[in-house]
């Protein structure tokens, strides 16, 4: 399954003001200092925000323009201080063979504009 979220993290009271005005809850929260593995905790409070979830990677970019859209038009911005932001591409290797997923030039100036960083990750198909 090919699968974007929106991790974001930093300070709580400009998360929280983030939160209240968000298109949707987060999939999971975290609060600085709360453990998280390993004996590790969190050096920040975030929250993830699964965007979309499909078997086909080609509807995924239709998907991220119309929740920013949602986004933006609510005046969610991630470009403040503190705040560190990233949309999370997981994407199957097979299902991009023949019809790639393509982000383009403005989708990418909408990420920055907007304050959010990319993380792309490809899964190989168990063999």
């Amino acid at each position: 399954m090919n699968m974007v979220k929106l991790s974001v993290h930093g300070d709580d009271p400009t998360l929280k003001s983030i939160l209240e005005v968000l298109p949707t809850d987060p999939e999971r929260q975290w609060r600085k200092g709360e453990p998280k593995g390993a004996g590790r905790v969190h050096l920040d409070s975030g929250f993830d925000v699964l965007i979309a979830q499909a078997s086909k990677a080609q509807v995924l970019p239709s998907r991220i323009r119309t929740y920013l859209a949602e986004c933006r038009s609510r005046g969610v911005t991630f470009t403040m201080p503190r705040i560190v932001a990233e949309l999370q591409l997981a994407l199957n290797g097979e299902d991009t063979v023949d019809a790639p997923l393509d982000l383009t030039l403005a989708d990418m100036q909408h990420l920055t504009e907007m304050g959010i960083s990319l993380s792309l990750v490809t899964r190989c198909a168990a063999a």
